[in-house]
């Protein structure tokens, strides 16, 4: 019987050690958890030591230019789609991310003049052409302005100034606008 005691107390004894180690591991992880300023263990996987805001905070653009570029291009295909309000709103966007950039008020006056708000697309066309003297389609759209308000030489005389600026292959859209405004007024002269 005493075999039995025996056995009885070395796994009792075996028990008790097991226990305790585990609480020892067990507290000492809990010591460590509390010590620590943020969460050691997140539901879901992450980089960050840090838990992850649910909304995002917005960011600056390293690359502005960039931004400009892809936005510029939305709006000219929204102008040639002849969806002048989204035109506009995105040339605005260029210019507020590059006030010298003057295919942005270009863009944003041929929009202007297309939706028949005249003043505006003046107003942008004249601070263009003070950007770059040599941007065409800005000569285009105020040729295309004085045509309309009946000033047929200065009409003349800006869309000829627009073919001679005007790149035949990287602003053929253009180009081709030009010469016909000039064809129909040379017709009705």
């Amino acid at each position: 019987m005493t075999i039995n005691n025996n056995l009885k107390y070395i796994v009792i004894t075996f028990f008790i050690l097991l226990t305790l180690s585990g609480c020892k591991q067990t507290t000492s992880e809990l010591v460590r958890e509390l010590s620590t300023p943020y969460p050691t263990s997140t539901p879901y996987p992450t980089s960050t030591p840090y838990p992850i805001l649910s909304t995002p905070i917005p960011q600056e653009s390293p690359t502005p230019e960039l931004d400009a570029l892809f936005i510029y291009n939305r709006a000219v295909h929204s102008l040639r789609m002849e969806e002048y309000d989204d035109a506009i709103n995105g040339f605005s966007q260029v210019i507020k991310r590059m006030p010298n950039l003057s295919i942005g008020y270009k863009g944003r006056g041929g929009a202007y003049y297309y939706s028949e708000r005249v003043d505006f697309a003046t107003e942008d066309l004249e601070y263009a052409v003070s950007l770059d003297p040599n941007l065409g389609g800005s000569y285009l759209y105020l040729g295309m302005i004085y045509r309309d308000q009946g000033d047929l030489s200065k009409a003349e005389e800006y869309m000829t100034r627009a073919l001679e600026l005007i790149h035949p292959i990287r602003e053929r859209w253009e180009l081709e606008v030009a010469v016909k405004a000039l064809t129909d007024l040379n017709k009705n002269k």
